[in-house]
């Protein structure tokens, strides 16, 4: 299996949880019994320029007929211009994490063989908005290493939410209920 994935996976500097759940995949398909040849694609993803678009056709078109690849959501959504003239010669799986809603994505979701999400949300907002065959959609829901419960604070007054500070993750949500409480 090959495995396609943002250049800077591994960079401490860009930690995000959909890189930690690509690595996870790729530990967990090689302890399956799977042979994984991961293929970080430099560039900035995801808004490649040119050169970073070719570099991806080049490699998708470089992989032997017949060949089963993830790409990661974050390079495939962006570039259908690389996944479609592969979509009958290679195996397509593309891994979205959180959809994009854009015309990019829709070409590059139906040139994919299937596709993989990390939710049953994502799955059910990529199925109404692209009218993707419900086949070709499955969940592979995000697991968590086992650890003792956190012991909290002493008076229960803190809070730690550990993502991302952004739109989609819902901090706002989470300031509107906190207020409503704030007694």
């Amino acid at each position: 299996m090959h495995v396609v994935l943002p250049g800077d996976i591994d960079d401490p500097a860009t930690p995000s949880g959909g890189n930690h759940y690509d690595r996870r995949v790729c530990r967990g398909l090689t302890d399956a019994g799977w042979r994984v040849h991961e293929h970080p694609v430099p560039g900035d993803w995801p808004t490649p320029g040119p050169a970073t678009r070719a570099d991806l056709a080049a490699r998708l078109a470089a992989l032997p007929g017949g060949a089963l690849v993830l790409l990661d959501g974050l390079v495939a959504s962006v570039a259908p211009e690389a996944l479609q003239p592969q979509a009958d010669r290679l195996r397509t799986v593309v891994l979205v994490h959180l959809p994009r809603d854009d015309a990019a994505e829709a070409r590059a979701l139906a040139a994919a063989t299937a596709v993989v999400t990390t939710s049953e949300w994502t799955r059910r907002r990529l199925l109404d908005r692209y009218g993707l065959p419900a086949d070709r959609v499955h969940v592979a829901a995000p697991g968590v290493d086992p650890a003792p419960p956190a012991p909290g604070t002493p008076a229960g007054t803190a809070l730690l939410c550990v993502a991302a500070l952004a739109p989609h993750k819902g901090h706002d949500v989470l300031l509107a209920a906190l207020a409503a409480v704030a007694d």
